[in-house]
C-alpha cells in the first residue's frame, strides 16, 4: 500500500480544503502527538478509514489543549479514485462527520488551488476569548467561557489593548521553537454585552500561548492590578510577562483563518477584501510559522 504525502508543491493529487470545528475540552491539542488524543490524529484516522490508505492532514494553526475552534482550516490530498466534484465532496463531508467523534466536525469541504498550504498561505488568524464576570454562571457555556467573580474595567482594558496593536517583537507574550518572535497584531478588540466580555485578537500568526497571555494582561488591567502604562514596559521586555501566566485555555476559540484575494497579498488588513474561503496562496515573504496559542 502506498502512503501519499501532503506536499505544497509538485503534488499530482488533488488538494482539498476543509473548515473544521471542535470542542477542545477533551483534546491534548490540535497537532498530532504520540499517545495523545488530538484533532489532527482523529481527522487522519477518519480519513484513513474512508480512503483505505494513510492520509496526512495539515492544519492552518496549532491550538493548545482545551482550546476550541469554529474556523480551523485543514488540507489533505484526495486519492485519484475519488472524482472530487461537488456531489462527491458533499458526500465525503457527510461520511467524514459520520465517523468523526462528537466533538469534531467538518463544516465545509472544497477543492483548493494547486499548491495550497493552509498554514503558510494564511494571511490572518482570528481568535476570540470569552469572559463571564461578576460571578455570573452559565452552565451550558462553561466549557468555552472563563467565569470570574470580579467586575472588570472594560474601558481600561480597551486602552491597554490599543497599545498592543502593531508589528513588534512579542517575546514577552509567547515563545517560538526557533526564536522568531516578531509578529504583526492587527487588532485587539474588547467588547462587552452585559456580564460577557470578549477579547478578539487578529494577527498574521501567534506565538505559543500568545493570545492567552494577551488576555491575562488585559484581565490584570481590568481588575486594577496592572496600570495601563505598564503594558508598554511589558511589551518592550524580553522576559515573559506576569511570570509566564496565561489565561485558562477553555475561554479561547480559533474563529477564522483568512486568506488573501489575488492581487491583495501585500495590502494592509483594512484594505483587503479577504475571506475565510479564499484559497489563493500568499507571497513567500508573508509566510510565518504558526505556533500554538
Amino acid at each position: 500500500m502506498t502512503t501519499p504525502t501532503f506536499s505544497v508543491t509538485g503534488s499530482v493529487q488533488r488538494v482539498l480544503r476543509a473548515v473544521i470545528e471542535y470542542d477542545g475540552t477533551a483534546f491534548a491539542g490540535s497537532q498530532v502527538q504520540p499517545d495523545a488524543r488530538t484533532v489532527q490524529g482523529e481527522l487522519e484516522e477518519a480519513l484513513n478509514r474512508l480512503m483505505g490508505e494513510r492520509t496526512q492532514v495539515r492544519l492552518a494553526g496549532r491550538t493548545d489543549a482545551g482550546v476550541h475552534a469554529t474556523g480551523q482550516v485543514a488540507a489533505f490530498c484526495l486519492p485519484h479514485r475519488f472524482r472530487g466534484d461537488g456531489d462527491s465532496l458533499a458526500d465525503l463531508r457527510r461520511r467524514l462527520n459520520a465517523v468523526l467523534p462528537h466533538d469534531l466536525a467538518v463544516r465545509s469541504l472544497r477543492s483548493a488551488a494547486k499548491g495550497f498550504d493552509p498554514r503558510r498561505d494564511a494571511r490572518w488568524r482570528v481568535y476570540r476569548y470569552r469572559i463571564l464576570m461578576n460571578g455570573a454562571v452559565r452552565p451550558l457555556e462553561r466549557h468555552r467561557t472563563l467565569e470570574i467573580n470580579d467586575r472588570l474595567d472594560v474601558t481600561a482594558m480597551r486602552a491597554a489593548a490599543e497599545r498592543m496593536v502593531g508589528e513588534r517583537d512579542f517575546a514577552s507574550l509567547g515563545s517560538h521553537q526557533h526564536g522568531r518572535t516578531v509578529r504583526h497584531l492587527a487588532e485587539v478588540r474588547v467588547t462587552r454585552r452585559g456580564d460577557l466580555v470578549e477579547v478578539r485578537a487578529t494577527g498574521d500568526s501567534f506565538l505559543r500561548r500568545m493570545v492567552r497571555s494577551i488576555v491575562e494582561i488585559l484581565l490584570a488591567v481590568g481588575r486594577g492590578r496592572l496600570a495601563i502604562s505598564e503594558v508598554d514596559r511589558i511589551l518592550a521586555g524580553q522576559a515573559r510577562a506576569l511570570d509566564g501566566r496565561a489565561a485558562p485555555a477553555q475561554g479561547l476559540t480559533l474563529e477564522r483563518v483568512i486568506y488573501p484575494s489575488a492581487g491583495q497579498i501585500n495590502q494592509p488588513m483594512a484594505k483587503q477584501s479577504t475571506a475565510a474561503a479564499s484559497d489563493g496562496p500568499a507571497a513567500a515573504d508573508q509566510r510565518k510559522p504558526e505556533s500554538s496559542t
